[in-house]
């Protein structure tokens, strides 16, 4: 048995294992040592892994999406120990001893059912199965409001008209002969002009007094 070994964990080819003796070129080419044809994301020439003693080194052949040690992009050549994972596309290989294929035949970890992916996940469910739904009853359509006792309603308050003098509500003559209200107005309004006609003469003469005594 080689001192190290690479086994195919997690894709569709998990379980495999290759002998790493010298150099194993990965990729979906047919010639390849480890040939990955059912794993559309890896490239025709993806990685390559060298055996060095002990330990192994993986380097990246200029791969369209690229090579993970351990979840993290490699750039140049990196050193791997057994224990170490390395992914190509969709599928993570893992590099093993001879003492831990011995201890452990396959480092391939059963996956639940429930994980497995396929064309058949969105399955209609049988319309057998699915419970019936009770038809909801008709809504009643809702009652008008009613008006509470005691409440406002409709129709406003009447209030007497804001033009109205209070001089004069509640006389029924005044009230009712507009021209004694246009009268009142227009006396009022005459007052109010001659106020401010006559504040207008004192204001000019404060100003005569004040510019004859400053000169």
């Amino acid at each position: 048995m080689a001192d190290l070994i690479l086994e195919i964990v997690e894709g569709p080819d998990a379980g495999r294992q290759v002998p790493l003796e010298t150099v194993v070129d990965i990729g979906r080419e047919p010639s390849l040592p480890l040939h990955l044809d059912q794993d559309h994301q890896a490239s025709r020439r993806h990685a390559r892994i060298t055996a060095q003693g002990g330990r192994a080194i993986v380097e990246d052949l200029g791969s369209t999406n690229g090579t993970y040690v351990n979840e993290q992009p490699i750039h140049s050549p990196r050193i791997l120990t057994p224990g170490d994972r390395v992914r190509v596309g969709l599928t993570v290989l893992e590099l093993r001893s001879a003492q831990q294929v011995q201890q452990r035949a396959s480092a391939v970890q059963v996956r639940p059912d429930i994980t497995a992916v396929d064309n058949q996940v969105l399955v209609p469910v049988p319309e057998q199965q699915l419970a019936q739904i009770a038809a909801a009853p008709s809504a009643a359509p809702p009652a008008p409001p009613q008006q509470q006792p005691g409440g406002p309603g409709l129709r406003a308050q009447g209030t007497p008209p804001a033009f109205v003098p209070p001089e004069v509500v509640g006389d029924p003559e005044a009230e009712s002969d507009y021209m004694a209200i246009a009268r009142l107005v227009d006396t009022r309004v005459k007052q109010q002009r001659n106020v401010a006609m006559f504040a207008m003469l004192a204001t000019a003469a404060l100003a005569v007094i004040v510019y004859f005594g400053l000169t």
